[in-house]
């Protein structure tokens, strides 16, 4: 009976050793954006907790200063975050922002009798679909106080915070027919792209991990010549503007109804390259080049296209 406890007991222990093996270890919070970006730590454990990149978006920038002595902060896909000493992490008030600049505002139907919450210190109440979303991720930090009814843009509904913008997409699966807008990369685009650049050079990122890149180009003569060489000037950046090496372009080349393939060399710490392109095309032909950047397996990261003439 003493032999068939000690075994019983070793088999029990055993189950338990194997089971924990099984298990998959905590996965640590992500330092880095799919683009290669990195997640500064001031913004790490509130990325984290308020719904990470399904929520506030890849990061579209480092962290940086605008001026000596102002809160630091970074771009996000949908938010703007900035870190103060005392007060920690805020989300700038971007929704305020783009509500400023609205020309008109549409009011958008409404049931009479949804779900609805009001505000002691907004005019403006939210109500079934976006409510469910504002109080399901965080809406008085992320959010703040709606500051506009819900309305019609640009053919979507949507409603205004003080921090961003809530749309409704009926077409998109049930967790995700609430978003909310990508007003920080709208807002960097249009108000912050150029100081970033001179406040913050950019630094080479590794192809290694970038999921999305920017692709811009040009040609040596718009108008190309006989007995001219055509020359392709290729530049690879991410959304964030940090140029990426290592990264091959494929360049479809068609006129006509004529069409060849060739491939650049890789990029290099500026993310660019150039491509000689020696084929014999002959005289006034309107020339489409298609540029797909690609990474290691050979998947595309980005796309442009541009045009040229060849002339006698």
């Amino acid at each position: 009976m003493r032999r068939r406890f000690i075994l019983f007991f070793i088999l029990f222990s055993l189950f338990f050793l194997l089971a924990a093996c099984g298990e998959k270890p905590d996965i640590p919070p992500t330092a880095v954006g799919e683009n290669g970006i990195p997640i500064a730590s001031e913004f790490q454990g509130f990325y984290q907790e308020y719904g990470g990149r399904e929520i506030l978006g890849e990061p579209v920038t480092e962290m940086f200063s605008t001026i000596s002595g102002e809160r630091p902060l970074q771009y996000f896909q949908n938010v703007r975050l900035e870190y103060d000493t005392v007060d920690g992490v805020l989300v700038s008030q971007l929704g305020a922002w783009e509500l400023g600049g609205l020309n008109e505002q549409v009011l958008a139907p409404v049931s009479e009798d949804g779900n609805t919450r009001s505000f002691p210190n907004s005019e403006f109440t939210v109500q079934d679909e976006f409510l469910r979303f504002y109080e399901g991720q965080f809406g008085d930090v992320l959010l703040g106080l709606p500051i506009s009814p819900q309305l019609n843009v640009d053919g979507l509904r949507v409603q205004y915070f003080e921090n961003g913008r809530l749309e409704w997409h009926p077409e998109a699966s049930t967790n995700r027919r609430v978003q909310l807008s990508d007003l920080g990369q709208t807002h960097f685009d249009n108000e912050m792209v150029f100081t970033y650049q001179e406040a913050h050079p950019a630094q080479p990122v590794s192809s290694a991990g970038v999921t999305d890149v920017d692709v811009s180009a040009y040609v040596k003569a718009p108008i190309l010549y006989a007995d001219e060489d055509q020359i392709l000037y290729m530049t690879v950046l991410t959304p964030g503007g940090a140029p990426v090496s290592n990264i091959m372009v494929d360049v479809m080349v068609s006129y006509d109804n004529e069409t060849q393939t060739v491939r650049s060399a890789p990029t290099d710490d500026l993310g660019q390259v150039m491509l000689p392109l020696n084929f014999v095309i002959p005289p006034g032909k309107d020339v489409v080049l298609r540029l797909t950047a690609l990474d290691s397996t050979g998947s595309s990261l980005g796309e442009t296209v541009l045009t040229y003439k060849t002339w006698w």
